[in-house]
């Protein structure tokens, strides 16, 4: 969100799990909107359970610098993490920082947030920023706003001609109480519009 993690990517019903190994060769193509493209696959967790790992993909007119401090910005999280009422971030700096962030979801889903330690490594013309839960003093959690357990995801940014490519990976597993026919319509037009409003930010700034 890069969270949403950025999480204005968190799904309405999902809860998050471990992401998966880093081959991305079973992925499966599942919706397009110009050239922002999502994808997801299906792997076991354990011999009860498997997962769903989503994948986004984008190009960017930009710099791999300026996604980065967009994605570690708390005035403009609200602004392109769609759904997100709190995005607050603390302890950090260009490298590391904590993100806060609470959603504010539509019936019959309860708000939720969640605490991301969030890890900037670049390397030549590429940045990863991985991310994961933690727990923080400032954020303990309360009553009638569901706390998403166990987040790991990742943004990586490569220079690509006159922008970047963008990647977005998070990992999901099934609600046990909404049916998939009517979370997954949700989960993936979240996702889009969240890139989308990401890119936008990130075009307009360039333009200006």
């Amino acid at each position: 969100m890069l969270l949403s993690a950025s999480i204005g990517l968190t799904a309405q019903g999902y809860s998050f799990a471990v992401t998966s190994p880093s081959d991305t060769a079973d992925f499966v193509h599942v919706k397009s909107s110009g050239d922002i493209n999502l994808y997801e696959r299906w792997y076991h967790l354990n011999d009860f359970q498997k997962a769903r790992e989503i994948k986004a993909t984008l190009m960017v007119r930009t710099e791999p610098h300026v996604a980065a401090a967009l994605i570690r910005d708390e005035s403009r999280g609200r602004k392109w993490n769609l759904n997100v009422k709190t995005y607050r971030i603390v302890s950090g700096d260009e490298s590391s920082w904590v993100c806060y962030m609470e959603y504010n979801l539509p019936w019959p889903v309860n708000n939720q947030d969640c605490v991301l330690q969030y890890t900037l490594r670049s390397c030549g013309d590429s940045f990863e920023i991985s991310f994961k839960n933690i727990d923080h003093p400032l954020f303990p959690v309360q009553n009638r706003i569901e706390r998403i357990p166990d987040i790991r995801g990742k943004w990586v940014l490569r220079r690509n001609g006159g922008g970047i490519s963008v990647e977005y990976y998070i990992t999901t597993t099934p609600s046990s109480t909404l049916p998939s026919w009517l979370t997954d319509p949700i989960i993936r037009n979240n996702l889009m519009e969240t890139m989308a409003s990401f890119r936008k930010i990130l075009e307009g700034a360039v333009d200006q």
